[in-house]
């Protein structure tokens, strides 16, 4: 994964990831792709705050929402792959594992 881009690290912009963060805590009983659509909400009317104020260029502007709809691309890919990878092994565990697992019980 990439690393931020320089102008995030600037400490005006940290309260970006302390928001976040901060929704993630009050988030802890939400399911994973509804807390991550609020938190991309939270950070996108954060960028736009700082935008209609001026304190980040229209070109600042776009490319922090692509970022922050690129990580939550990426999120949401990698749930649904885990998700299906984990129903996969779960089938074949019930499928094939667990007669022939069982079928080795019974003979020792």
């Amino acid at each position: 994964m990439e690393s931020f881009p320089v102008f995030l690290k600037d400490k005006k912009f940290r309260v970006i990831s302390n928001s976040a963060s901060s929704k993630g805590v009050e988030l802890t009983n939400v399911d994973f792709p509804a807390s991550n659509l609020v938190r991309l909400k939270s950070i996108l009317s954060f960028f736009s705050y700082l935008n209609m104020n001026g304190e980040i260029s229209d070109k600042a502007f776009e490319a922090l929402v692509r970022y922050a709809c690129s990580i939550f691309i990426e999120n949401e890919v990698e749930a649904r792959v885990k998700d299906a990878f984990e129903q996969k092994i779960i089938n074949f565990w019930e499928s094939k594992l667990s007669s022939a697992m069982e079928k080795y019980i019974s003979t020792k």
